[in-house]
């Protein structure tokens, strides 16, 4: 179970809905990830890599610092627009002791992450400039937003009130994204047993490095969801005929391409 929330004074939700609280709580979430990416980049320089087994030791702590800052804010970012939401959807203020922060990350679990990122894509950049970087980025934004979605998703299996969560994603997400989008709400106790080796996590709350999507709370089986997903599930219900991951990789694509012409 996670920390409870600190005390922060009280703000008026009337008027707003729950898509605007959504959108509002991704906006929130990608300029947390903006942040930590410049962040990240003034300190890459302090991994030399001729000299990594002397600096590597001090990156790497220096780096775990940075992602767990940022963990927190995008856990705390994420309480804060759950209570919004409930607040609306119950008419009533939710109780702080409700909300269940996400842990940090272990420091083994971040050593073993920026190793790989890190020293271990260096070899790459001499075909691909700045792939050890650009993995480094994504895998610190992966690791410092999945606060702000581990706060929402165990909030939710928590929440008496609550009857799922739905990912809400930009206008234009990848096929993998889009597709469980489309799915509509993620009720409790549902699990999507289809994984993909390049995305992190179980089920439906499978992101992968770079990813921009959140995770919103769902307090009704009628909860309106994101135009972004009714586009998805229309495609998928057009997809064609074979393989459905395959066949909607495709029309995703047809459908990206047609909207940019």
């Amino acid at each position: 179970m996670g920390a409870q929330v600190t005390e922060a004074p009280p703000e008026s939700h009337a008027g707003r809905t729950a898509l605007e609280i959504a959108a509002a709580a991704r906006a929130a979430q990608l300029a947390i990830r903006a942040r930590l990416l410049r962040d990240v980049a003034k300190l890459w320089p302090a991994l030399d890599a001729k000299r990594l087994n002397a600096t590597f030791p001090a990156w790497s702590h220096a780096m775990s610092l940075l992602v767990r800052n940022y963990h927190g804010q995008s856990s705390q970012a994420s309480a804060a627009a759950y209570r919004a939401a409930r607040e609306v959807a119950t008419q009533s203020p939710a109780p702080r002791s409700l909300i269940h922060l996400a842990p940090e990350p272990s420091q083994e679990w971040l050593d073993r992450a920026f190793g790989y990122s890190g020293p271990g894509m260096l070899n790459k950049d001499t075909a691909q400039p700045n792939t050890a970087l650009s993995t480094t980025m994504g895998t610190a934004s992966r690791i410092a937003l999945d606060g702000g979605r581990t706060t929402t998703l165990e909030t939710v299996k928590a929440d008496p009130v609550a009857v799922g969560w739905y990912r809400v994603t930009d206008g234009a997400p990848c096929a993998f994204c889009a597709l469980l989008a489309s799915r509509g709400i993620v009720y409790k106790d549902h699990s999507f047993d289809r994984s993909d080796a390049h995305f992190k996590g179980s089920g439906e709350s499978k992101v992968h490095n770079d990813c921009g999507c959140g995770f919103a709370p769902a307090f009704s089986h009628d909860q309106e969801l994101p135009e972004s997903s009714h586009r998805a599930l229309e495609v998928y219900q057009n997809r064609g005929s074979g393989d459905a991951l395959a066949a909607f990789r495709k029309a995703w694509a047809a459908h990206l391409a047609s909207r940019s012409t």
